[in-house]
């Protein structure tokens, strides 16, 4: 490969959203160019970073699982899936709650649990039999936007080079470079919480049932693994951070159980613990001249009912439809508008959704709390709502 290169389509950022989507744009006949920061080689020996390769787990949709397995790349990606077969909801100290089962929807589950790191290494052998063009280690400069193409320009091995696109596509993380540069700004929204996440062993099996347990410090998630264990996410105040971080493991084990109760039996072992701040961070507009954003390039979602991939993955579905019908002009303006217009009311109902699950499921003053649990318990009551709130927890919009 020459030091200036032309393709079709640049993905800048690999991960979870960025290398599917580099497979599926060249399985359509686009040539493909993926920019990965990372080094593949110090990646396989190191473990994966954060920006959708690291430490923890996401749960796929029904839907999501669907287009993977349209784009045949599920068979390797089952290999360390747990099944949803159930999401239990409930509010703690409350009777409301609501049970959402596969079997009512006619479906083997609901949806599926990976490891981040595992998850991505499935897509290896898709992405080096593909006609990707693969460059590790590239670390993009600046890219320079014309009428008919884009220059990309990055460092690799210490030299300059350049790249020519008629699309760039960011995935790039929550941080992007190529969406500032762009001058595309950002919303945020601090929701005032630190996500605690890490994986327990338990003593009763999961039978793959999913728990969403909203607590006075914001929800606490469960999500089942195999070998009888579950991945949690539980969202407690800032104040509270440096406390929890010192406990030993059996002081937090205490805590997560008191927290949860006992739906699972004990709780008997608790591997590494992550902290995070939880915050909703949203670009202002996805797409500009040439340029479009994916992923956490995006969009930073609260990780209440876990729907920032799935919607990622709906814009990668969405973009290939799109897709299909440009034929000589994958960056053309009318289509990327087309594109982004398309996807404006997934994005908004998923942003309302989460926004009020993080915020109205949160703090311990008792008539708030018992509208809370009456609202759960109406849900559970009330099949046209909770079929509704299933089709948006399974992707079906």
């Amino acid at each position: 490969m020459s030091e200036s290169s032309r393709v079709d389509i640049a993905v800048v950022g690999g991960g979870l959203v960025g290398t599917p989507v580099a497979i599926m744009l060249a399985r359509l006949g686009w040539s493909v160019a993926l920019l990965e920061q990372h080094n593949k080689q110090t990646s396989n020996n190191n473990g994966a970073n954060a920006q959708g390769r690291g430490k923890g787990f996401t749960a796929l949709s029904a839907a999501t699982v669907d287009a993977l397995q349209t784009h045949q790349l599920w068979d390797k990606a089952s290999v360390d899936a747990c099944a949803i077969r159930q999401v239990h909801v409930s509010h703690k100290g409350y009777f409301g709650s609501t049970v959402i089962d596969s079997e009512s929807y006619s479906l083997q589950a609901l949806g599926q649990v990976v490891d981040n790191a595992a998850f991505l290494a499935s897509f290896e052998t898709a992405l080096q039999s593909s006609s990707v063009i693969r460059f590790d280690g590239a670390s993009v400069n600046q890219v320079h936007y014309h009428q008919d193409v884009a220059d990309v320009h990055y460092q690799r091995d210490n030299q300059s080079r350049s790249l020519q696109c008629r699309l760039v596509i960011a995935v790039d993380g929550v941080s992007s470079s190529l969406r500032e540069a762009a001058g595309i700004t950002t919303r945020h929204t601090d929701y005032d919480q630190v996500g605690v996440l890490g994986v327990v062993k338990l003593s009763q099996a999961h039978e793959e049932v999913a728990y969403e347990r909203f607590t006075p410090s914001g929800p606490l998630a469960l999500l089942p693994r195999p070998n009888n264990q579950a991945s949690f996410v539980y969202c407690i105040g800032p104040d509270q951070r440096e406390a929890m971080a010192a406990m030993n493991h059996v002081d937090f084990l205490a805590e997560l159980q008191r927290a949860f109760g006992y739906r699972l039996g004990q709780f008997l072992s608790v591997g590494p613990r992550f902290f995070t701040p939880l915050v909703r961070i949203e670009a202002t507009r996805q797409v500009g001249p040439r340029l479009l954003l994916m992923g956490n390039a995006m969009r930073l979602l609260h990780p209440v009912a876990g729907q920032g991939y799935n919607l990622a993955v709906r814009d990668v579905v969405g973009l290939l439809n799109t897709l299909k019908d440009t034929q000589s002009d994958p960056g053309d303006a009318n289509a990327l508008s087309a594109f982004a217009q398309s996807r404006q009311a997934d994005h908004k109902a998923v942003v309302r959704m989460t926004d009020a699950l993080a915020r109205t499921f949160r703090g311990s003053a008792a008539p708030i709390a018992h509208l809370r649990a009456l609202g759960l318990l109406g849900l559970d009551r009330i099949p046209v709502l909770k079929k509704q709130f299933a089709r948006h927890s399974m992707g079906h919009r």
